[in-house]
């Protein structure tokens, strides 16, 4: 008898990724751009067009999606849509009920990376870790105890609006961040995948760049080791993919507060997006199993 299949969403600000899940394994998967600021029918009628179009040939026992806003098991209205303004206040887990007719979970995109990394990435063999995210946003998901702890109102994690250097952490983490340090040095724009190949060009006022964004990404680890004490924290998100370009300025953050220790347990997060599709489809088959 074949094992059923989910669908795994992971909804970002930029890209929305969408797999088929059987098993452990993902069996199909496939990206398109969000199309942010939209109204929120046109958002919602490109997650259910990427649905259908994957599941076509597949018989599909309920999807997951993580969303950049608090949610859990209960969530369907949409909070704190920060990223993707538009959606905020929208019913999305009920409204995909009633066009797919089948059962659907939200969760935060953080804590489904983090679980995701948990099973079969960079935090595999942990307990105590937590995984932050660096993109259009800033997200923070925590494993305690080998499960995800998302607080009283699934708010855990939830750090990118905390206050920092007269703005936030996120705004100052997050692309527009990185974006806007370079164009304080150098008076130009540039795309992050621009900057990184810039950077492994050795041009000096993207190194420049990337070594203060760096410093600032430290500070945001110093708070994570602060408030959770982790054993490994993992980096994902689409900044991720330039690790090697600010870790040395987070580093020297780290190592200033907590010791050279604890910059080795930060490490960048290997599945990508792929990570927060499984983690959402392990959080979807242990909720059906449970009601």
């Amino acid at each position: 008898m074949a094992e059923t299949k989910f669908i795994g969403i992971d909804l970002g600000g930029t890209t929305i990724t969408a797999g088929i899940v059987e098993g452990s394994a993902i069996v199909k998967l496939k990206t398109i751009p969000t199309p942010g600021g939209k109204p929120a029918e046109e958002i919602f009628s490109t997650i259910a067009g990427l649905i259908e179009d994957i599941s076509t040939g597949h018989s599909i026992g309920g999807i997951g999606i993580g969303v950049p806003a608090p949610s859990g098991p209960e969530t369907d209205v949409l909070f704190l849509m920060e990223n993707l303004p538009t959606m905020e206040g929208f019913p999305l887990k009920s409204r995909l009920k009633d066009r797919f007719k089948l059962p659907v979970l939200l969760e935060n995109d953080a804590n489904c990376m983090a679980l995701g990394e948990l099973c079969a990435g960079a935090l595999k063999g942990y307990v105590n870790c937590a995984c932050i995210t660096l993109g259009t946003g800033l997200g923070c998901g925590i494993i305690i105890d080998g499960k995800i702890y998302r607080g009283e109102h699934y708010c855990a994690g939830e750090i990118w609006n905390i206050p920092y250097t007269g703005t936030t952490l996120e705004e100052s983490v997050s692309i527009d961040g990185l974006k806007a340090i370079y164009r304080e040095i150098s008076g130009n724009d540039l795309e992050p995948d621009a900057l990184y190949e810039k950077f492994l060009d050795g041009d000096r006022e993207i190194v420049q760049a990337f070594e203060r964004y760096g410093k600032a990404v430290g500070n945001v680890m110093v708070m994570v080791l602060s408030f959770i004490d982790p054993e490994k924290i993992a980096i994902g998100g689409g900044l991720s993919q330039s690790f090697d370009a600010f870790r040395d300025g987070m580093a020297g953050i780290v190592e200033k507060n907590w010791g050279k220790d604890s910059v080795g347990k930060i490490v960048p997060a290997e599945l990508s997006s792929k990570a927060a599709i499984l983690g959402v489809v392990v959080l979807l088959k242990d909720y059906l199993n449970r009601v």
